[in-house]
């Protein structure tokens, strides 16, 4: 049943794009004009191209919360994974003492490590899956990716970790949420 919903989406993102492609070649045929054929090639690449969905780790590892979530999302959706730990480490000092210290490489092997059930379970649903160890501000790390791998459809985060002051309290705490945002 999820396989059939998940051609029903492809389908229809297809019969989209198709559509647009179709309206675009009858604009420029009203003004007299050639469609462009880039265009034309872009968009044919395009619709092959599966969605990317970027799952942000906490620190070196990935919740179960966030990983089923993006694996639900990614099925449903038709996406690709792109997992990313972010190293607590600034991008100046990232870039001043390189990947050779021993902290920071100790950072990248225990996210490649802790990645592989994650890996394994996309693997297992037939979701195509990349990971990627960066440092420094998640926006500009964001940006970084999206030149590096293309347009970031959606991403998904776990909440940063509230500060003492603005913790309910006990009794009263609600469950933190997961962030899901687009991009595009």
């Amino acid at each position: 049943m999820k396989s059939l919903f998940h051609k029903l989406i492809a389908r229809g993102r297809s019969v989209r794009d198709k559509m647009d492609e179709y309206q675009e070649t009858l604009t420029f045929a009203e003004a007299g004009e050639p469609a462009d054929e880039a265009t034309v090639a872009d968009s044919q690449q395009a619709q092959e191209q599966p969605g990317l969905l970027l799952v942000i780790g906490k620190g070196e590892s990935f919740s179960r919360r966030i990983i089923d979530y993006a694996l639900e999302m990614a099925q449903r959706m038709s996406y690709e994974i792109l997992a990313l730990n972010i190293a607590p480490v600034p991008r100046e000092t990232f870039a001043f003492i390189g990947p050779s210290n021993g902290k920071i490489k100790e950072f990248e092997d225990r996210s490649r490590e802790n990645v592989q059930a994650f890996r394994q379970t996309a693997e297992q649903h037939g979701i195509s899956f990349r990971h990627t160890v960066k440092s420094g501000e998640t926006d500009a790390v964001i940006n970084e990716l999206g030149k590096e791998y293309g347009t970031i459809e959606f991403v998904v985060s776990e909440p940063e970790a509230a500060r003492v002051s603005e913790r309910p309290e006990k009794e009263n705490r609600p469950e933190k949420q997961l962030h899901v945002y687009s991009m595009v």
